[in-house]
């Protein structure tokens, strides 16, 4: 007997062999060129915006976060981010689920083992079964055969599903890159504003003394150092104003990067801005490259494809080959064996479903379909956000310039106005007028400034940069 059983004992061993080569090749199949597609026909070929800044200093930043004097780079403050932020945290468990759903996938190739047993005392006699105690013991052993390929196509939509939580989780933290940029540039220019409204104080206080002197030499009346009293309260309120929203935003970065809100921190300055020219055909390449929706989108086509793949192969049998043991101690041997070993070829085989299965991979293939669509309309969305972000980018460039130009005339006029009132007869509605003028300028040249590094931060999610 033990010779006959040795054939297939090797055919046991080849079946679960096999199996563990497939499981490298699982993947191997999914390449595509989709990320390649240029989609410049919406723009020409070798447009070139005009230029605008880029600030590679922080792109070329080393360091990893805070040091030890609290001061944090924009690139520090990224991988802090990526590290500690809540929502990527969040994302991050979603992909490590993936791990075991793809170990559960590839322990499915593995053999089944089956143990049935009872013992009893049997008080009613018979030839087979005396009355005496006796015991039944019933052990299988399968190894799945043609259902190799259907695990290895539902390992794939496993795969399918981690490229998926993968690419969401790349977009979570694009998204959050940009979001912590502009937290970032806004700290910086709110204090650049607390400093232009102390600099206002700085005039303020330095004309308060002028009038003040002149009305006890009785050439000025009590109201203008009222006025000018009145305008210092102003940009003392504008100060505290300025303080507060700071603290705030302070308290909006420190949740970004995921750290207790009350962290102080010393920021670097915004570099000195560089003019770099930018390739509208090529930021459309990089953006259809990167992009992670993209990616989920194409990955999301290919598991319905293989979904429905799944649903068709339940119409191959299940075939396994196994052996089987049968225990039978404490029955009447002369009658039936004490043991039997049976190996085999077992088959399971639903023949007729109604239909079933066509009807769900039919669904499946207009979900596939659909897939399909919502991917080239993910394409066509990352273009248009790109060349938003891009008009963004210009056109705030743009503004920045003006309202340069306009501060720098403001500064001055009330540098000049000051100096006329302080040394010959001009009026103090000339100056408190100049005084006016400065503050909005320098309100439109915060806000310029927050909307041109908005739009940078912006632009470079728009490409699938995060750093």
């Amino acid at each position: 007997m033990i010779k006959s059983l040795r054939p297939i004992s090797i055919l046991l061993c080849l079946v679960f062999l096999f199996p563990s080569v497939q499981v490298l090749g699982d993947t191997s199949e999914i390449t595509t060129d989709l990320y390649t597609q240029s989609g410049t026909q919406l723009r020409a070929k070798n447009q070139i915006l005009e230029p605008v800044t880029i600030d590679e200093k922080y792109l070329d930043s080393k360091i990893s976060g805070d040091n030890t004097k609290g001061a944090i780079t924009l690139n520090g403050a990224i991988e802090k981010a990526i590290i500690s932020n809540k929502d990527i945290k969040g994302a991050g468990l979603e992909v490590t689920r993936f791990k075991w759903d793809t170990l559960a996938s590839k322990v499915a190739r593995l053999p089944t083992f089956r143990a049935i047993g009872y013992l009893s005392e049997n008080t009613i006699g018979s030839v087979i079964a005396p009355s005496r105690p006796n015991a039944f013991f019933f052990l299988a052993a399968f190894v799945p055969v043609t259902q190799q390929y259907r695990i290895g196509l539902q390992a794939r939509v496993v795969n399918l599903a981690k490229e998926i939580a993968d690419a969401r989780l790349r977009e979570k933290v694009n998204d959050i890159s940009a979001k912590v940029k502009e937290a970032y540039y806004r700290l910086v220019l709110d204090r650049s504003l607390l400093d232009d409204t102390r600099d206002s104080i700085r005039y303020l206080n330095e004309l308060k003394t002028v009038v003040a002197g002149q009305v006890k030499h009785g050439d000025a009346l009590k109201y203008e150092e009222m006025q000018v009293a009145a305008r210092l309260a102003k940009a003392q309120y504008d100060e505290t104003k300025a303080q507060n929203t700071y603290s705030v935003d302070l308290e909006k970065f420190n949740q970004l990067l995921g750290r207790d809100l009350r962290t102080t921190i010393e920021l670097e300055s915004i570099p000195p801005q560089d003019d770099v020219e930018i390739n509208v055909a090529q930021a459309e390449r990089t953006a259809l490259a990167r992009r992670p929706e993209i990616r989920a989108a194409e990955a999301r086509v290919r598991q319905l494809n293989y979904e429905k793949k799944v649903l068709l192969s339940e119409y191959i049998p299940n075939v396994s080959v196994g052996m089987i043991y049968l225990g039978l101690p404490g029955f009447n041997n002369s009658i039936v064996p004490r043991n039997a070993v049976a190996p085999g070829i077992f088959m399971n085989w639903t023949a007729f479903d109604w239909g079933r299965k066509i009807a769900l991979a039919k669904g499946r293939n207009k979900e596939e379909q659909n897939a399909i669509l919502a991917a080239d309309t993910t394409r066509e969305d990352v273009l248009i956000d790109l060349h938003t972000q891009l008009n963004r980018l210009h056109e705030s460039r743009q503004l920045i310039s003006a309202a340069q130009l306009a501060r720098n005339a403001s500064r001055e006029e009330m540098r000049v106005s000051l100096n006329r009132y302080k040394y010959t007869d001009a009026k103090l509605s000339d100056v408190l007028q100049a005084q006016t003028g400065l503050a909005d300028a320098n309100n439109n040249y915060h806000e310029a400034l927050i909307a041109f590094w908005s739009a940078k931060a912006q632009f470079e999610r728009a490409i699938g940069s995060n750093m």
